[in-house]
């Protein structure tokens, strides 16, 4: 993976995260254009790569996200992305990972978890834990809004494979 440049695509995304992501909100429920790149990295990257991209993008989205109460969040999306980077490395040749089904599934099951585990974070802070429920929904919601538009972030993201250093993610033996 050609680093330089992913760190010119990660940044692109973070402004496009903060900047557009707001104004198509629906009721406060904003897609997370890092964990579809997250989970292309995952299902298309090296291993290593993929581990090492997560876990990046995990980090930039800690350092451009804010605290909350007296806990700080610094690590957290980054231990939780990179956890699920590692899940879906491992389980990614169990599916087809240029497959629509795979973009959906991943981005769906990572989106929604990293929402509820961030959501119990900061209901823990703030000793709040009447309304974990009511987050859970909206990480549900988080979660199909953001996997809707995963096809479309992936399908993008093939297009910029040859610029990332991301070869192709399957090869046929030839005898």
């Amino acid at each position: 993976m050609h680093w330089v440049r992913f760190s010119v695509i990660l940044f692109l995304l973070t402004v496009l995260q903060s900047t557009v992501a707001p104004f198509v909100a629906v009721h406060t429920i904003r897609p997370d254009f890092m964990v579809i790149f997250a989970v292309y990295c995952a299902l298309c990257a090296r291993t290593h790569d993929a581990l090492f991209a997560c876990w990046i993008i995990g980090l930039l989205i800690d350092l451009a996200g804010l605290s909350y109460s007296d806990r700080a969040n610094v690590g957290l999306h980054a231990l939780a992305l990179g956890l699920a980077g590692l899940v879906i490395v491992k389980t990614r040749n169990l599916t087809f990972r240029e497959g629509m089904a795979s973009h959906l599934f991943y981005t769906f099951i990572t989106t929604f978890l990293l929402t509820t585990v961030l959501g119990w974070h900061m209901l823990y802070g703030h000793g709040a834990w009447n309304r974990f429920g009511e987050y859970v929904m909206v990480a549900l919601y988080t979660a199909a809004y953001t996997s809707i538009l995963a096809p479309y972030g992936h399908w993008f993201l093939k297009q910029l494979r040859g610029i990332l250093g991301i070869g192709p993610t399957h090869r046929m033996a030839m005898r």
